[in-house]
């Protein structure tokens, strides 16, 4: 079972030192990748730092979900030598007959149920544990893509707001543009990520919708 590990990421590089006490070189945007972590600087507004980190730590949690899901389905698939799910439960039910293998959902969850015996393979086992989890890691996804959405968006509407906060907070006019840099880097970033959720959610309810063909239910 894989344990998973939901932390904020948060720069500290040039975070330190005011910028008005130090000659920078620009600084280049890192943009946000599919399935990396967001990471988020400091603006120096602990209302709007509180809020990334809170989204940057729902996201993160999401991208361990979504690469969760990816490691399930590959290991489903390696050890059943199989090119997808259907196939591989498919497979698993040829295979292991004598083990009245069902498919169960219920809601967003799903399982595969085996005959009470004592001598189960360790490969079934195996496939049992790794449904789980993937039942578990694609639950997560469809259920935050929500909320991340929509915090992104009322962040999103108050943009010149907060940068004008940020210049009222810090007097200093190199601090200014400096955290102001911040602000625009994370929104982007953070645009990006709603964009990315929603990927993550899609190819969930992808998962969703072939498991609830193979168990014969609608969703």
């Amino acid at each position: 079972m894989l344990t998973l590990c939901c932390c904020p990421q948060t720069s500290t590089d040039d975070e330190t030192v005011p910028f008005s006490k130090s000659a920078q070189a620009p600084r280049q945007s890192k943009v946000l990748e599919k399935g990396k972590k967001l990471v988020v600087k400091n603006v120096n507004v602990k209302e709007y730092d509180d809020k990334f980190v809170e989204i940057a730590e729902l996201y993160n949690n999401q991208v361990e979900n979504y690469m969760a899901v990816k490691k399930y389905l590959f290991e489903l698939n390696e050890v059943n030598d199989s090119a997808n799910l259907t196939s591989c439960m498919e497979k698993i039910k040829e295979k292991y007959s004598s083990y009245d293998i069902q498919t169960q959902m219920k809601g967003y969850n799903f399982s595969l149920q085996i005959k009470a015996t004592e001598d189960i393979p360790e490969n079934l086992q195996k496939c049992q544990e790794l449904i789980k989890e993937l039942s578990r890691a694609t639950k997560v996804l469809i259920g935050s893509q929500t909320k991340l959405g929509g915090m992104v968006f009322s962040f999103s509407q108050i943009q010149e707001e907060m940068a004008d906060k940020i210049k009222e907070v810090n007097t200093g006019y190199l601090d200014q543009i400096r955290l102001v840099e911040n602000l625009e880097e994370n929104m982007k970033n953070i645009d990006k990520a709603k964009l990315f959720s929603t990927e993550y959610e899609q190819e969930a309810s992808e998962v969703l919708r072939e498991i609830a063909h193979i168990a014969g239910v609608t969703v």
